[in-house]
């Protein structure tokens, strides 16, 4: 019978999975990669796998968070700087978000079917912590924008409802015919920077 792994050998195998998927999920997808070429790619055997993970789509949002973890740093750092006008500022880092989660190659392929996808294989549990550390983390610093006067103070619960709808949105893209989606989303990108950011004349 083989001896068990240890902590530091289950961490290097669970960082071999997820690097190993995320260059097939990158290239093939979510639905066209299998769990076999998975575990062939990690060299491991398909039981090795399921004592990691449920199901690949358990996987997938596995590798979404730490894609999720890399850029979130850049994209919010620095948006206010001096002398740079808020509004204009504001409305950078919105489109900066969104082209990223239509660009990237493993945030662009989450279109509604995908989404679907994911919402019937991931524990309910994992979906609610997720978007629970989302929106701790946002919150510290559009908290951080409210006190310095940046952005008007508003409820932080409704404000991140609204980001996640905004969200819920892009994910639903495909829905929109023509050039409805880039005239909604600046639509909808030019009422909450109007609504939230505070320039200094107005301060």
């Amino acid at each position: 019978m083989p001896r068990p792994w240890t902590e530091t050998e289950k961490e290097i195998i669970r960082k071999t999975i997820l690097n190993k998927s995320r260059k097939l999920f990158e290239k093939y997808g979510l639905q066209k990669t299998t769990v076999d070429e998975i575990v062939r790619a990690a060299n491991i055997s398909k039981g090795s796998f399921y004592l990691f993970y449920q199901s690949k789509e358990e996987l997938y949002f596995d590798v979404l968070e730490e894609v999720e973890s890399e850029f979130r740093g850049k994209l919010f750092e620095n948006i206010f700087q001096q002398g740079v006008n808020r509004q204009k500022s504001f409305k950078g880092f919105l489109n900066q978000m969104i082209e990223l989660m239509t660009t990237m190659p493993l945030y662009s392929e989450i279109n509604s079917s995908n989404y679907e996808l994911l919402l019937r294989k991931l524990p309910e549990e994992t979906l609610k912590n997720h978007i629970q550390r989302d929106q701790e983390d946002i919150s510290k610093f559009f908290s951080y924008w409210m006190d310095q006067g940046w952005m008007r103070k508003v409820d932080m619960d409704a404000l991140n409802g609204l980001l996640l709808s905004l969200i819920h949105f892009i994910i639903h893209r495909e829905d929109f015919k023509g050039s409805n989606f880039e005239a909604s989303k600046d639509l909808w990108i030019d009422a909450l920077t109007s609504y939230l950011i505070i320039e200094e004349n107005e301060g």
